[in-house]
């Protein structure tokens, strides 16, 4: 490895140019300057900067080469969890000399995802979760002096992207009768899966036949969002659904599409479209998978469900994720919120549709 140089020439005319190779690009960068001083002053900045990135600054090890070492050791990492994400970092930066990949690159990268992927603060750092065992195995191997990765920061929480969109229970009981209309082999299983457990819609498409255990009424989630597994109870409707589903067939995917193949996220999200095409729902028409864990949770606590039990059935790794998603939601379900006035911290009547804790598992459903 050569050690990085400045390199002063005089030229005609006067001027002093100053020349060196960059260890991020390997190009070369030239530099006029009127006076020799300046120039010297010039080298020594450049030297000092490059110098205090570290030993490896200079070195021709790059980013996709090390990322290669880094999987060789840690097959098991989730650096490569978000695929695209994976690929626009490799495509990114893959070229670039480990020492000189600093915050700033790392910064203008994610904000590129974001506007381009429409991702959330939340999303983002997601992604820098996954990445940063890849920086920390740069800094703990010596390769570099310091994680750039720490340096990116942004807000944990911000604005929902999305409209967050919430059914009664009378709505979900209609949503599912028409699901059952509609397509009774998928969609059905489907929706009635995630209406009745809380579960994101990953999970769901995830699960397989020995996931659901009837002699002991549970659900197996093996795969979740946090990396941890949970059980949840299997309501009586939610029972027979899967009972028919699974003497349908001998596959070991629970939910599976028209050619008996492991039911995916594209099919679901092409078959909800034309779903909520024949059965619109009145003022509900940004409706999703996502809405229906949403509304689990808001019914759940409608129906007089505590904080902690809802951490627990959606899988929540802090009590303070799920006061944070659903705590307003519980605010606003107070008719009178003002201590001053007759009536204070009454709840809102739904009449038909205010309902036990257990408004999933009626057979009316």
């Amino acid at each position: 490895m050569q050690d990085f140089e400045v390199k002063i020439h005089r030229m005609g005319r006067g001027f002093y140019q100053t020349k060196y190779r960059c260890p991020k690009t390997g190009q070369r960068k030239r530099k006029r300057f009127g006076t020799l001083r300046e120039a010297k002053q010039y080298k020594k900045k450049m030297e000092d900067l490059v110098g205090s990135r570290g030993s490896h600054t200079t070195s021709d090890l790059r980013v996709a080469q090390a990322m290669g070492e880094y999987l060789g050791k840690f097959p098991d990492s989730k650096v490569r969890e978000r695929k695209n994400h994976f690929k626009s970092f490799i495509d990114t930066f893959g070229l670039y000399r480990v020492g000189e990949l600093g915050p700033n690159d790392l910064k203008e990268w994610m904000k590129g995802i974001k506007k381009r992927d429409h991702l959330s603060n939340l999303t983002l750092n997601t992604i820098k979760s996954q990445l940063n065992g890849f920086f920390k195995y740069l800094k703990d191997e010596g390769i570099v002096t310091h994680n750039s990765l720490n340096d990116v920061r942004f807000k944990r929480f911000d604005t929902p992207r999305r409209k967050r969109v919430v059914l009664s229970v009378e709505e979900v009981r209609t949503l599912l009768g028409n699901a059952k209309k509609f397509s009774p082999q998928v969609s059905y299983p489907y929706l009635s899966s995630i209406a009745h457990t809380g579960a994101r819609k990953g999970e769901v498409l995830r699960l397989d036949c020995k996931d659901v255990d009837f002699k002991t009424g549970l659900i197996h989630l093996r795969e979740n969002k946090n990396f941890h597994e949970r059980f949840v109870r299997i309501s009586s409707v939610l029972e027979e659904v899967l009972r028919e589903q699974i003497a349908r067939h001998e596959e070991e995917a629970l939910l599976l599409d028209g050619r008996r193949k492991r039911l995916h996220s594209s099919q679901i999200a092409k078959l909800m479209q034309k779903f909520k095409a024949f059965f619109p729902l009145e003022n509900k028409e940004e409706w999703g998978s996502h809405s229906l864990r949403h509304s689990f949770a808001y019914n759940f606590l409608k129906g007089g469900g505590q904080m902690y039990q809802l951490q627990a059935i959606l899988g929540h790794r802090s009590i303070n994720v799920t006061v944070n998603l659903y705590g307003q939601l519980q605010a606003q379900d107070i008719d009178c919120p003002s201590p001053y006035e007759e009536g204070f911290g009454r709840e809102k009547r739904w009449g038909e549709e205010s309902c036990q804790v257990n408004f999933l598992t009626k057979r009316s459903l």
